[in-house]
């Protein structure tokens, strides 16, 4: 466990990264490293078409300020939980395609040991539509990647 000095834990709210972020705080109790909370939003998500004569997309404004707000809060609770177990932390919101910056841009730029992620945050639909940000970062990482499942979805 001496190898992890620096933990990244993908965040999105869902209930694996929940856990994700549970599993990272022992490890990083065990090996003694810090952690770097990061959640990726990708407002092109709240593109919602405007209607007229020609089709076209638009980002509403609020709904996009609302999202990032509730992130935001998100992020301090789960700040908190870390500081709470006396593990240094640092907490991240990015904005843009969450599958390359979890897996190949925040762990160069970081020097990110370790990534511990949910098995998946998104609903099967999601999945489908825009594919697993799971499968991508065990694909892509350079560096070690542990996925934390749910026990209750193995029922």
């Amino acid at each position: 466990m001496e190898k992890y000095k620096k933990i990244m834990v993908g965040l999105d709210g869902s209930e694996q990264s929940r856990l994700a972020l549970e599993r990272a705080i022992e490890l990083a109790k065990l090996a003694g490293a810090n952690l770097l909370l990061v959640t990726v939003q990708n407002d092109a998500k709240f593109m919602a078409m405007s209607a007229g004569t020609t089709a076209t997309y638009r980002m509403d404004p609020m709904i996009v300020e609302d999202s990032r707000k509730q992130i935001r809060e998100f992020m301090e609770k789960c700040v908190d939980q870390v500081k709470q177990e006396g593990i240094p932390v640092d907490a991240k919101i990015y904005y843009g395609d969450s599958k390359t910056e979890l897996a190949e841009k925040l762990p160069e730029s970081e020097d990110i040991d370790l990534i511990v992620i949910g098995a998946t945050g998104l609903n099967r639909i999601e999945r489908v539509l825009i594919g697993s940000n799971t499968n991508y970062i065990v694909q892509n990482a350079k560096c070690d990647v542990i996925i934390v499942k749910d026990p209750a979805d193995s029922e």
